[in-house]
């Protein structure tokens, strides 16, 4: 068992922190930056007033079980505590200048207790060493304290199924989220609808990474992303998408359309108003009486060899073509198929 104290740092430093000769304890403790101790089975720490000036503390990889007696601690920006035993965040209240916090590989199960670091901007609490079936929790009073300053967050590992619960992170610009039991893709996309600053997202290996059109789906719905899943997203990738999109949605509005249409006669084009709505787009010109000449015998040289379901509309006594001018490149004849004359009142 190893406890950090103000006699062990005084003793132990190493590299451009490592106390002179003639220094005494107290000014060697007020003047340090960075506080290197990983790996050195530290299991608790000491009150260390003089350390007031610490920015850094590098205490990874020890045998921490709680946090305690960090108040001394005002001007730290940095703290690394990955692979120790913490199973609790507590006793941050002393640390309001606190701007990144790592947290991987200990047994968290609630993300809380941070709700006087104001300034805090990422947090990564990755790969908790969890109770069998349980996921991590977010307290939402914590993300509400964090939600306009948070722009990073590592959750990947922790048996999370939703990522519900951080969609108030307004500021969020890179979201880590793999490995874990993420199945509804559909949700996903309605977050990166109020995650606007998003730029790089992970969330492989989740069973929602299996569905069809996965990558697709995402990068068409942010604008922002640049990085998906540890894959950068080209420009003329995003434009292509975005191209296919359009065509979808293109398509779908034409089905649509279709299917207003039809009245449960079989087929849509035996509907009366989908033929009349042809007809009217297609020959406009004969609703005036006129056509030109060379749609017409078209039509005609088209038809002709049908069976006898259009003879009576392409007969040749069904248009009348009173003496055309032969000065005319298009001459325009005049349609009399008394069948249809009621059709185009």
């Amino acid at each position: 068992m190893v406890k950090l104290t103000a006699d062990l740092i005084a003793k132990q430093a190493l590299g451009h922190n490592k106390r002179r000769a003639d220094e005494s304890v107290e000014h060697y403790l007020s003047r340090l930056t960075h506080l290197p101790f990983q790996n050195r089975g530290i299991d608790s720490i000491d009150p260390i007033p003089p350390c007031r000036q610490l920015t850094v503390i590098y205490l990874y990889d020890n045998t921490l079980s709680k946090l305690e007696n960090f108040n001394f601690a005002e001007n730290l920006t940095h703290l690394y505590l990955q692979n120790n035993r913490l199973q609790k965040l507590e006793h941050f209240d002393g640390c309001p200048k606190l701007q990144k916090l790592y947290l991987g590989g200990n047994q968290i199960q609630v993300i809380e207790g941070l709700d006087r670091c104001m300034n805090l901007k990422e947090i990564y609490i990755e790969n908790q060493r969890l109770p069998e079936g349980e996921k991590l929790v977010f307290d939402p009073r914590t993300l509400q304290c964090l939600a306009r300053v948070l722009e990073n967050i590592n959750v990947s590992g922790n048996n999370l199924d939703s990522l519900v619960e951080l969609s108030c992170l307004e500021k969020l610009e890179e979201l880590t989220a793999s490995n874990n039991n993420l199945e509804n893709l559909r949700e996903l996309i309605q977050l990166l609808s109020v995650w606007p600053r998003l730029k790089r997202l992970d969330t492989s290996r989740n069973p929602m990474c299996t569905k069809a059109r996965y990558r697709e789906r995402l990068i068409v719905v942010s604008t922002a992303l640049e990085m998906l899943d540890g894959k950068q997203i080209t420009d003329n990738s995003r434009q292509f998408l975005m191209s296919w999109k359009a065509s979808r949605e293109a398509q779908q509005i034409r089905e649509k359309s279709k299917a207003d249409l039809y009245e449960g006669s079989g087929d849509y084009t035996n509907n009366g108003n989908y033929r009349r709505s042809i007809v009217k787009a297609d020959l406009g010109l004969v609703k005036k009486g006129q056509f030109p000449m060379a749609l017409v015998e078209n039509a005609h040289r088209k038809m002709t060899p049908r069976t006898n379901k259009f003879s009576g509309f392409f007969a040749s006594n069904s248009f009348h073509n009173p003496e055309p001018n032969n000065s005319h490149p298009n001459p325009i004849i005049t349609f009399q198929d008394p069948s249809t004359k009621t059709f185009f009142k």
